[in-house]
């Protein structure tokens, strides 16, 4: 599987060397250098990237990728226009990160169907682990 993860935070860090690790390609994008530093010997490619620029994602083989991943979670105006300019460029599977409901709502107006809150996943998986079903 061949991977487009942008953002390249805690979460798209993890989540990109996770799939790196599992045999698959991934490309990261950052517009922070020292994350992309960080993390381009683990990945296949990583760019120094505002993945909001239309001209810089088209750079990218986006047409030839089975999962691209907003995976932005401090700043929802970025989210939002980084999966604006993916749909407008034609990607149609898209998952994204909200960082709260309504981030949520608004990726949902926006006909994304992939949408995952990390923080919440990770707080049921640890309730789980605290409490495990006797």
């Amino acid at each position: 599987m061949k991977c487009l993860i942008i953002g390249l935070g805690t979460f798209g860090a993890t989540l990109a060397t996770s799939l790196t690790n599992q045999g698959h390609e991934v490309i990261g994008i950052d517009p922070v250098a020292q994350r992309v530093e960080d993390i381009k010997d683990q990945l296949s490619v990583a760019y120094i990237m505002d993945a909001t620029d239309r001209t810089a994602l088209k750079q990218l083989p986006l047409t030839n990728l089975d999962c691209i991943v907003v995976c932005i979670g401090q700043n929802m105006d970025f989210s939002l226009r980084t999966v604006v300019a993916l749909k407008e460029l034609g990607v149609k599977k898209i998952y994204a990160r909200a960082i709260d409901a309504t981030h949520q709502s608004i990726l949902q107006a926006m006909q994304i169907k992939e949408i995952f809150i990390p923080e919440e996943y990770a707080a049921r998986m640890f309730a789980q682990k605290l409490a495990p079903n006797e």
